[in-house]
């Protein structure tokens, strides 16, 4: 395993650290940042978009957004409704997830926007 040298850690702080100031430059409050995360919400509904609760309930795959991730990724719902559970699927495996909007899976994927 190679192991990172002190100039790339500093490198990849710095980098943190000035991310995180230009979002607390764009979002100062939680006002703005709840108005951010609405914006965003309400453009990926009009891009095609759903709630994930409405979501395949028969185990069929779906694409999902999860918070916190800048991700698509394929999910499926298992069991019945209220009582069962998403899980991304991914390397043969499942993973627990908790998405908040899903989308068909597309047949042509030649225009998406990953």
């Amino acid at each position: 395993m190679k192991s990172m040298t002190s100039n790339a850690a500093k490198r990849i702080w710095l980098q943190v650290e000035k991310n995180r100031a230009e979002r607390a430059d764009a979002m100062p409050t939680e006002r703005e940042a709840r108005e951010v995360m609405f914006s965003a919400y309400q453009r990926l509904q009009e891009l095609g978009w759903r709630e994930a609760i409405y979501c395949p309930k028969d185990g069929s795959p779906f694409h999902a957004i999860e918070a916190g991730s800048t991700g698509i990724h394929d999910a499926v719902y298992w069991g019945n409704w209220q009582t069962g559970s998403w899980e991304i699927v991914e390397a043969d495996d499942l993973w627990p997830s908790r998405p908040i909007l899903f989308r068909p899976i597309p047949t042509d994927t030649s225009a998406e926007g990953n």
